[in-house]
Formats: structure tokens, C-alpha cells, sequence
């Protein structure tokens, strides 16, 4: 959370019920982490220019997250031989995600299921909830990382093409002075995170287009 701020809030309220169901709620455990694991998928898809079909499975929805991502070391005088590589270690990680599918589908495990079943303990929890934290790390970081790599394909006129919404920025935080000199905050932030400029613009977008819709249903 504290490397991808701008998705904090959201990504908090599901690392806080997946914590709290460990302590209290063991049995619902598997349920927490495949929403995260799915929420996850829904955020960095867009990154990595995934499209994802109504219906799609599980597994098959992080295999092409993973076949998605480029592990190559910029610099090495392999760094195809290291995405292979890297790619094949990977593959045992969606295994270990196929199984945490095949087990959400057994009835009691995540739903379903009699009264009278046993039902995943909390050291079952703790080991649900530790891998989860470590590969939904992963994936933000790597997927971030290629995000970040990309960014010199954007066009030099970007920043200007969004002046409304840079005016609205501006108007919210006022400007900048360092040293003397004014600077304003929509060009800092495009400047020095263009991933939290993209995502604060769009995030206004769809308050400015939910602001025309009621305005409609109201007139």
C-alpha cells in the first residue's frame, strides 16, 4: 500500500478484512483472499493490456496476467534467457494459484457446504493470508515496474491534452513556490508520477461523467 498510494484506500479495505477474518473468521478466510487475488487481476490487467472475458476462470485469468509480465533485466546480455527463466518459476507460483481455485470450489471451503463439515482452521488462514501478501506484492511491483518503463511512449503533448483537468488540480492545490520560483502541482505530478497523474485523471473523469448523468436525472 505504501508503494501504490493512489490505490491504498480500496486496496486497504481488503487486506483489513482479509486480517481481521484470520484473528476471527478462519473458515472465511479462502473467500478474502480470492477476492483480493481477483481484485488484483482487475487493477493490473489495463497495465498490461489485458482485456478479461465475463465468465473467465480463475486460473486461466492469472495465467495471462503472468504471461503478461516481462521479467528481462534492462543491461543484462541475456535478458531474454532471464524472462524465460523467470517465466518458468513463475509457472509453479499459478500452480499453487490453480490449487487455491481447485480448493475454493470444494464446497465448505469458501461456500456451501454442511453445518456439520469441518472448516479451515486459523494456521490454514495463516498460510492463505502470508501467500497472499506475498504475490499480490509481486504482481503490483512488476507490473508497476513495466508500467513505469513504458512511460516514455507517452506522447510529449499528453500533459496538455487534459488541461480542464489540469486546471482542476491546479485550482484544488494551488501552486507550488520552492526557492522563489511557482511551479504548478498538475505538471509536478505529471512530471514526477505519471502512473498517479493517469490514475487521479481518471478517477476525476468518472466523478466529472457521474456529475452529468445525475444532472440529467435530475432535469
Amino acid at each position: 500500500m505504501e508503494a501504490h498510494p493512489d490505490r491504498a484506500a480500496r486496496l486497504r479495505t481488503h487486506v483489513d478484512a482479509l486480517e481481521a477474518t484470520i484473528v476471527d473468521e478462519p473458515d472465511r478466510c479462502l473467500e478474502r483472499v480470492r477476492a483480493l487475488f481477483e481484485a488484483t487481476h482487475l487493477t493490473i490487467g489495463p497495465q498490461l493490456g489485458i482485456v478479461f472475458v465475463d465468465g473467465e476462470e480463475f486460473q486461466t485469468r492469472n495465467s495471462r496476467v503472468f504471461k503478461a509480465l516481462d521479467f528481462a533485466l534492462d543491461g543484462h546480455p541475456e535478458a531474454e534467457r532471464v524472462d524465460k527463466a523467470i517465466k518458468k518459476l513463475v509457472g509453479s507460483i499459478n500452480g499453487t494459484i490453480g490449487a487455491l481455485a481447485e480448493l475454493s470450489n470444494i464446497p465448505g471451503m469458501r461456500h456451501g457446504g454442511s453445518l456439520d463439515w469441518s472448516t479451515l482452521q486459523r494456521q490454514h488462514a495463516h498460510m492463505l493470508g502470508g501467500l497472499c501478501d506475498t504475490l499480490i506484492s509481486f504482481l503490483f511491483d512488476i507490473a508497476w515496474t513495466r508500467a513505469s518503463a513504458n512511460t516514455a511512449d507517452i506522447g510529449p503533448n499528453r500533459y496538455e491534452d487534459f488541461e480542464v483537468f489540469n486546471v482542476s488540480l491546479d485550482d484544488e492545490y494551488g501552486d507550488v513556490e520552492i526557492a522563489g520560483s511557482t511551479f504548478l502541482p498538475s505538471k509536478i505530478l505529471y512530471s514526477l508520477d505519471p502512473i498517479l497523474y493517469e490514475s487521479a485523471r481518471s478517477e476525476w473523469e468518472g466523478e466529472q461523467a457521474a456529475g452529468t448523468v445525475s444532472d440529467g436525472v435530475a432535469a
